[in-house]
């Protein structure tokens, strides 16, 4: 039976669920790629900004317009829309406020209002209030604190531009709660992208099903609902991913559009995250394939590529240095097998297109495609065996081993600060997905990669998801193997939201669809249908639905708002106790407006507690003070509890009349290690100040 022409209505259900999603991501990816030189320039403010955020939206947008439309029923296009929506509304509803730096969404927060509020980097520290040259010659003085790098003079913030660019447009519309709610709406184009995604590769019946799983799965919300990284970069990643699909079949000038395209996004998500260096070297192979086939798109999408991602490593150097410098023991293996893989890629393909390649008969072997297969078998089977028979460790002196090894005492384990639970990267995936989703996804990796070996070999046409395929299947084995982040949770899994999530809901439904279609013509495909639903879906909405109505750190914005208004107009705070140290600095730098520094005691000078350590603080504490004071400012001494009580701690320092000026009591997501996360856990933002003795 032949199947029916696409009515007007499908190919405009088509447009939102497969056509729509692509436009936003060119517009996402446009408005981080533009935001760098105007922040540079000190230009990031509403007057300019916010139209040039808009003309460049549209104008990416109506560029990628014309990408194929996948027709779609409005149930299959409804259904997605409706759940990217309900993600994006509960996410907002639920989100996170997190100000008070401990994480990296606090930092990313900040940084985002620093954009706001001053308009450009880097952050002024007002030297002068502090002291001048004269402070940061002290041994005990400093401008530094968590994710806010010191640099000569100034202060530079942790991680790329991209993100806090783009929340810093909402807190222009709506204040803090705009910046904190902006991630919502990003994760809620994310979904409907994977739903799109599912759309050109499974069919748009199927697409529903992807988009429920995604959203259920609770890193995903944990995401959205903070102001992390990952929101845009999974649309703007997923974005190109949809271009490839559709660049492979296309010919002619469409197939240069499409690989141009595809290559801008790819190198676009550099904007947004360092970790497009690990998508970007896997799909060096693509290209070299579509170059030798002589495709019509390939050049187009190395062209594009290389641009954009030029350009987001020049972005990189320019606004984030420091941290490039703090990660550089995993960023240059990753720069050095990206330039490696490019250059055996680009040999390979000159010998391909020379005829030596053919001359090895190994490659067009028939045997080669099934054997690659149970390769790829063997390395699955070998990821999730891991607990069984390894222990994966780092270097025990590392910083994240001392935050590992305070957990495992807190939790009862084995104090063991070196391990990574790496070993485990494969459990955590079917925590929240469940097995079947894992089983199912692994089976059709599996038995995708025969045709798409054939593909390469001339045997066969080559598929449309070559380029998705490699890519996904490439970051997620890597990303399994060395996750390379702090493994609690659920902080830890947001490092598998961009590819390794959206990888494996989408293979396991193309499993569910082959199953279904395979006995289409026997009784009960309802049954199955319905059967796939209940094994991706279920496991998702219970591993999620224990914290699923958590909000975490509310209140922060308002416990800020007290604290600012706290100081006077010529105060300098000075952060005396570590927890204080880590938390206010940039707070009150950048959203109070009051010069901020830490005093510190290295180690060298005594222990935490002794009397030495009390001697050396005193003395860093009187000689700040009066570097404050000789610049016309008054010194005001900061605590913030911890381990030790505040008030306690600026009475030694000579404090006569501490002051409780904020003390908020909320939660904020637990810090477990060996089980999925089922709930929070209370924290106290507090902040003690008191004048300098």
């Amino acid at each position: 039976m032949s199947t029916p022409a696409p009515t007007t209505a499908d190919t405009t259900a088509g447009i939102v669920l497969t056509r729509v999603p692509v436009v936003l991501a060119a517009a996402v990816a446009a408005v981080t790629a533009f935001a760098v030189p105007l922040v540079l320039l000190d230009l990031w403010t509403p007057p300019v900004a916010v139209p040039v955020s808009v003309v460049v939206a549209v104008l990416a947008g109506r560029l990628a317009w014309g990408v194929p439309v996948v027709a779609a029923g409005w149930w299959s296009a409804g259904g997605s829309l409706a759940i990217a929506l309900g993600a994006g509304v509960w996410a907002a509803l639920t989100h996170a406020s997190h100000v008070v730096l401990r994480r990296d969404a606090g930092s990313v927060a900040l940084y985002a209002h620093q954009l706001a509020t001053h308009h450009g980097l880097p952050v002024d520290p007002s030297l002068a209030a502090l002291g001048g040259a004269a402070a940061l010659a002290d041994p005990n003085f400093s401008l530094a604190s968590p994710a806010f790098y010191e640099v000569g003079d100034h202060v530079v913030p942790q991680f790329l531009l991209g993100a806090p660019a783009l929340y810093s447009l909402g807190e222009w519309a709506a204040g803090w709660t705009g910046l904190l709610v902006v991630p919502a709406v990003l994760g809620a184009f994310g979904v409907l992208a994977v739903a799109g995604f599912t759309a050109r590769l499974a069919g748009a019946r199927w697409a529903p099903l992807a988009a429920g799983t995604f959203a259920l799965a609770q890193p995903v919300l944990h995401a959205n609902r903070s102001t992390y990284s990952e929101p845009p970069a999974l649309l703007v990643l997923v974005g190109a991913a949809s271009l490839l699909v559709a660049l492979v079949p296309a010919t002619g000038r469409t197939a240069a559009r499409l690989g141009g395209g595809a290559g801008l996004l790819f190198g676009a998500c550099g904007f947004v995250r360092i970790d497009f260096l690990r998508e970007i070297a896997v799909l060096a192979p693509v290209v070299a394939v579509l170059l030798v086939v002589r495709h019509p798109g390939a050049r187009a999408l190395l062209a594009g590529t290389t641009l954009t991602s030029v350009l987001a490593v020049a972005a990189a150097l320019l606004t984030s240095r420091p941290y490039l410098a703090t990660i550089a023991g995993s960023l240059l293996p990753l720069v050095a097998g990206l330039v490696l893989l490019a250059l055996a890629c680009a040999v390979l393909a000159h010998l391909a297109r020379t005829g030596r390649l053919a001359q090895q008969r190994w490659l067009t072997s028939p045997r080669l495609p099934d054997a690659l297969a149970g390769l790829l078998a063997l390395v699955l089977l070998v990821l999730a065996s891991r607990p069984f028979w390894l222990v994966v460790r780092q270097d025990p002196e590392d910083s994240g081993s001392k935050l590992v090894a305070a957990l495992q005492l807190a939790q009862g384990l084995t104090v063991d600060g070196g391990r990574t639970y790496a070993e485990h990267s494969v459990d955590w995936i079917a925590w929240y997905l469940g097995w079947p989703a894992v089983v199912l996804a692994g089976a059709a990796a599996v038995v995708a990669l025969p045709r798409l070996v054939r593909g390469i070999q001339g045997v066969s046409p080559l598929p449309s998801w070559t380029a998705p395929y490699v890519v996904a299947m490439g970051s997620t084995l890597l990303t399994l193997y060395r996750p390379g982040i702090t493994p609690d949770h659920p902080w830890a899994d947001r490092r598998f939201v961009v590819v390794v999530l959206p990888a494996v809901v989408v293979l396991a439904v193309l499993a569910a669809r082959w199953v279904v279609e395979r006995y289409a013509h026997q009784r009960l495909t309802g049954l199955r249908v319905a059967i796939a639903v209940v094994l991706l879906v279920v496991p998702a909405a219970l591993a999620t639905a224990p914290v699923a109505g958590q909000r975490t750190e509310a209140g922060e914005p308002q416990a800020v708002a007290r604290a600012c208004a706290s100081f006077g107009p010529n105060d300098v705070a000075l952060a005396v106790d570590p927890r204080s140290r880590n938390e206010w600095p940039q707070v009150l730098r950048g959203t109070c407006d009051v010069p901020s520094a830490s005093l510190v005691v290295p180690t060298a000078s005594g222990r935490a507690g002794t009397a030495e350590y009390w001697t050396t603080l005193r003395a860093a504490v009187d000689r700040a003070a009066q570097r404050v004071r000789a610049a016309g400012g008054n010194p005001v001494l900061v605590a913030a509890g911890g381990d030790t009580d505040p008030v306690e701690v600026l009475q030694k320092l000579g404090v006569t009349s501490p002051r409780l000026v904020t003390h908020r009591r909320t939660i904020e997501d637990e810090r477990v290690l060996e089980e999925r996360p089922d709930g929070a856990q209370s924290i106290d933002v507090r902040l003690v100040t008191g004048d300098a003795p």
